[in-house]
């Protein structure tokens, strides 16, 4: 019986999660591969989650009988919504631009809405069943939940390393179906042994309860609800939050998304099993870690990533560790155990609907990371130790000493010349930070310090001036001016500058003339027709420089809002191009629908977002595309510069597939005048059916060298960024 049992839940959890980062990667190709397409399909499956613990909940209350009939057809109109697809919305809807959210939602609940949902109640269901059974650890099924969550781990794990290397999304898809079915005849098995085992079976008095032991256990008080909403909600938001930092600055690929939700799911297994943690200590781990990690936040600190990005990880895994243990310690008896899990979905939910919907709308920064953070640690449970420290009139002034010398800090900062980076690092923040953690004993107060201080140092804005600053689904557009120029930032990467006084239109960075693009350009203009251009990507627009009055330029952009930016601050409006045309949306689906007859003499993918990879552009699928909107004799050239991987295996990969000449420029070798200048190291391929091209690339810019190692192919089905790590 437990056998049974615990394989059906094992296999349940396995699909539950599988499912999750299969879905994501599907839908990443219609949205640019932005992190906002992972923290949606989140909130979509948190949300379907809360359903299916209602489902359980509310059947859970009725006989043995009607509870095995409506759960087997549930699970019969999940067979039938079978294969998983995200190909059952329109492509061509302004939904897909201008409602991104709402799109997505609903390709989800078409393609995963049901079988996922009929999943969703198999955890809670399956222990109420064993609760009724005449067996020793019927009175607490909890062991049965470290069974779920060690399927959910492993399905988690076994996605980046062994089944996206290995599969297709097709034949994921296909493999996933198969094991529903089979997990739908093992669900049947178990109602039936709970059938067989209810009082109505054998003839006594009917029943819905669990044991008699149970039925003079306290129910669950209107707190105990709301601690349990409050401690499911924190480490729910903050793994959306690490992962939108994460692949913000790295890629939005399975890998980054399942570390922190593997994290999240491991420390289940850790607190509902017979471990016992030390959760005061943990905290307070947590906290010191926590205030660091807030410092280097208000900093903007993104270097050193090797440092940074495992701090944050380790942080995450702590908050899981103490909140989930909280959450652990004060579970009821199994009389309410449904109960107990539909309250942690709503916690769960609420974080995701916090980060997914109301987050972009409250704040113009990333600002849910660092205040759920502060909630963390204010959640942090009290030792002896801590409840026995005096507590003064001092130390009750503390959140308010630190908060007032951050304020005149600030003051006096941004009223100095002096440059703000010391000043910042070592007394702007550390004092302060240092007497908000001096109340670490009393977690509310310590919060309320850390709050204060964060709220100070939001008002700190030296050296550049924001003029316009917007956030959408795909990141915040941040347009800085200094005394000479503008800058676009999203995350921790610049992407594009603009002169403020440029009587012409001057290229900057990564696009200076004496970089790559200049003889990329000459070759253009004296040996390509016609004198059509495409861009896919836009930043401020330095490549509307290049263009002549000739020259037709498309920019293809995915968010509407940096074209708004582009406009008013970028090189765009002084471009000489006589004809400068934008379109909003996916490059890929976009060109799908343009006239194949009117062809691009070159085609620019320029379309980093922060330094995250958009592995959709670069497949075999996608290039096919390509060349059939350029001419026979066009040119496509890609920006591939990325601190974190080497993507001109890739280039070959997509040479080979295509039979394409591929020349490639590493321009790092860049003087100190240069620097100064404001020249920017790049890195570029570009890749043509015209041999006559490269070679003549490469005689006017000996940069311009053929690349001969080993390719990597992506296609749209299969596509791993394995192997491509620089370190």
């Amino acid at each position: 019986m437990v056998v049974v049992f615990t394989l059906t839940i094992f296999l349940s959890a396995l699909l539950l999660f599988g499912v999750q980062p299969m879905a994501g990667k599907m839908l990443l190709p219609f949205l640019g591969g932005t992190p906002g397409v992972w923290n949606t399909c989140m909130m979509f499956f948190q949300a379907v989650l809360l359903l299916g613990y209602l489902w359980a909940h509310g059947i859970s209350r009725l006989r043995a009988l009607p509870q095995l009939l409506l759960q087997l057809g549930l699970l019969g109109a999940a067979v039938v919504a079978l294969p998983l697809s995200m190909n059952r919305m329109d492509f061509s809807s302004e939904w897909l631009v201008h409602q991104p959210v709402l799109w997505l939602v609903a390709a989800l609940g078409l393609g995963v809405g049901l079988p996922f949902m009929a999943l969703s109640t198999s955890s809670p269901l399956l222990q109420a069943w064993f609760a009724r059974q005449d067996h020793p650890r019927a009175h607490d099924p909890y062991f049965l939940y470290a069974a779920s969550n060690a399927g959910s781990l492993l399905a988690l794990l076994a996605f980046p390393f062994i089944v996206e290397p290995l599969f297709g999304v097709r034949e994921q898809a296909f493999g996933w179906s198969a094991a529903f079915v089979m997990l739908a005849i093992l669900l049947a098995i178990c109602g039936i042994m709970t059938l067989k085992a209810s009082p109505d079976y054998r003839g006594k008095s009917p029943s819905a309860l669990p044991a008699d032991a149970e039925l003079d256990a306290p129910a669950p008080t209107s707190r105990q609800k709301g601690l349990w909403i409050l401690y499911a909600f924190v480490p729910s938001s903050l793994m959306l939050g690490v992962t939108t930092y994460i692949t913000t600055d790295v890629a939005a690929f399975p890998l980054l998304w399942v570390i922190p939700l593997a994290i999240f799911i491991a420390s289940f297994i850790v607190v509902f099993s017979s471990i016992k943690l030390n959760l005061p200590l943990l905290g307070r781990v947590m906290s010191l870690l926590g205030t660091a990690l807030l410092i280097g936040w208000m900093m903007g600190a993104t270097n050193p990533a090797w440092l940074l990005l495992p701090l944050h990880v380790v942080f995450f895994a702590l908050v899981t560790l103490v909140l989930h243990g909280r959450l652990a310690a004060s579970r009821p008896s199994a009389r309410y155990l449904t109960g107990f899990y539909l309250y942690m979905s709503i916690g769960g939910l609420l974080g995701g609907v916090f980060n997914t919907l109301l987050a972009p709308l409250l704040f113009t920064n990333i600002w849910e990371y660092p205040l759920v953070l502060i909630l963390a640690c204010a959640l942090r449970p009290q030792s002896a130790a801590d409840l026995a420290d005096p507590d003064r009139p001092w130390k009750r002034a503390a959140p308010f000493v630190a908060t007032a010398l951050m304020l005149g800090s600030v003051w006096l900062l941004k009223r100095s010349e002096i440059a703000h980076a010391d000043v910042f690092s070592f007394v702007l923040l550390a004092v302060p930070a240092v007497i908000a953690y001096s109340q670490v004993e009393r977690p509310a107060r310590f919060g309320l310090g850390l709050l204060g201080i964060f709220v100070a140092a939001s008002l700190v804005s030296v050296e550049y001036d924001t003029v316009f600053k917007k956030r959408t689904f795909y990141g915040v557009v941040e347009i800085l001016k200094s005394d000479t120029e503008y800058r676009m930032i999203h995350g921790g990467t610049f992407h594009g500058h603009a002169l403020i006084e440029d009587e012409g239109c001057t290229p900057q960075n990564y696009y200076d003339l004496r970089g790559p693009m200049g003889s990329l350009f000459e070759i253009y203009r004296s040996h390509v027709t016609p004198r059509r251009l495409a861009v896919i990507g836009l930043g401020l627009g330095s490549h509307a420089c290049y263009a002549e009055p000739e020259d037709s330029l498309t920019f293809y952009e995915l968010d509407p809002v940096v074209i708004e930016a582009a406009k008013g601050f970028g090189n765009v409006a002084r471009s000489p191009s006589a004809e400068l045309s934008y379109v909003a949306g996916d490059a890929r689906i976009q060109l799908q629908q343009r006239d194949a007859g009117n062809p691009y003499g070159m085609l620019i993918i320029d379309a980093f977002s922060s330094d995250a990879i958009p592995i959709h552009l670069l497949t075999v699928e996608a290039f096919e595309l390509y060349l059939s909107r350029i001419g026979e004799d066009g040119m496509i050239a890609v920006h591939i510069s990325n601190r974190y991987f080497d993507l001109i295996p890739v280039l070959r990969g997509l040479a080979d597939a295509h039979n394409l000449e591929l020349r490639v420029v590493d321009d790092v070798h860049l003087s100190d005048q240069e620097i100064a200048e404001g020249r920017v190291a790049s890195t570029w391929g570009v890749l043509t059916r015209d041999a006559k091209k490269t070679e003549a690339l490469e005689a006017l810019d000996p940069r311009w060298q053929p690349f001969t190692g080993p390719g990597v192919t992506w296609t749209d089905n299969h596509a791993a960024v394995n192997g491509l790590w620089i370190f």
